[in-house]
């Protein structure tokens, strides 16, 4: 059963805040908020590399990092389309404060790939489970623990991470690898709903590992997702457990704090804020092995929350 708001309310926020006092009060009743989620983020490092593939094929990867401690777990983060790693500065940042080693390859269907993205959609997202599926194998590389993975994305990225976690589209060319056992959650921010021939929309029924969705109620795509609900699909269908957050008139792209940040759209730093720390609520429930049903009374604002 889904616990939460009505998908469809136009609640207001009644000009709550993101506060420490919200986090506070949120703690008390065992929630979990990370502040350092949604504080200035400071001590994190960030810094470029690349893998070879087997094939000879180069991963140009951007790292962020905590700047002590470690070695931290993995958390891949897969671009959407179009775009590159280093627009997603404003989520990889304080995801990597979290204690994670956020890395995010460029994949070859990039325009910015050295490449020049010139990759047919039929071989893009095998190739974008190639890049991951090698990170993972090689994460001790990139300066992570050999412990578990957490698989990140947004839009198409998220579609790789859920991939990761069992969904299953036609277009990524490649069975279940060994590797994505070391994979425990998924966080899918605005993931793609029913796409045919590539996406399915029964993709998610084989998912077999918790996920977070994220998306909002202005997170409409023309030709891709006219309505913003097609973006919670993976949500309403997957039989694992699972956490949505809606973002109250969220875009696709928080205005542009990721993804597109050349957008003149203004930022919804506070909706962006209230993902992230529902995210690492999330994954601190997850990694702690217990029920997501501690966050179903979480509130948070210009937003709302779903467990399943």
């Amino acid at each position: 059963m889904t616990s939460g708001t009505h998908p469809d309310r136009s609640k207001s926020s009644r000009g709550l805040r993101f506060s420490r006092r919200t986090l506070l009060a949120a703690t008390a009743a065992g929630l979990a908020l990370p502040a350092r989620a949604i504080t200035p983020v400071d001590g994190v490092r960030a810094r470029e590399t690349s893998l070879t593939l087997a094939d000879g094929r180069v991963v140009p990867i951007n790292i962020w990092a905590p700047a002590v401690g470690g070695p931290h777990p993995l958390m891949l983060f897969s671009h959407g389309a179009n775009s590159r790693p280093d627009k997603y500065e404003n989520l990889a940042r304080p995801l990597a404060a979290a204690g994670y080693v956020v890395a995010a390859p460029t994949h070859a269907d990039s325009p910015d790939h050295p490449g020049g993205g010139k990759i047919e959609q039929a071989m893009a997202t095998g190739m974008r489970m190639q890049d991951v599926r090698a990170m993972i194998a090689r994460r001790a590389e990139l300066g992570a623990s050999a412990g578990k993975v957490i698989a990140a994305g947004h839009s198409y990225g998220g579609l790789v991470a859920q991939i990761l976690c069992g969904a299953r589209s036609p277009a990524s060319g490649t069975a279940t690898d060994p590797v994505d056992a070391d994979v425990v959650a998924a966080l899918a921010y605005s993931p793609p709903g029913e796409w045919l021939p590539s996406v399915p929309g029964d993709s998610w029924k084989t998912v077999s590992k918790p996920m977070f969705v994220q998306t909002g109620t202005a997170d409409m795509l023309p030709g891709l997702a006219p309505d913003w609900r097609a973006h919670r699909l993976s949500f309403d269908t997957t039989p694992a457990p699972a956490v949505l957050f809606v973002g109250e008139g969220v875009d696709h792209y928080f205005g542009n704090l990721i993804c597109r940040p050349e957008r003149t759209e203004p930022p919804q730093r506070v909706q962006l804020d209230s993902a992230i720390a529902v995210s690492l609520a999330f994954l601190e429930k997850v990694r702690g092995g217990q029920s997501l049903d501690g966050l179903k009374s979480l509130e948070t604002p210009m937003g709302w929350v779903e467990v399943r």
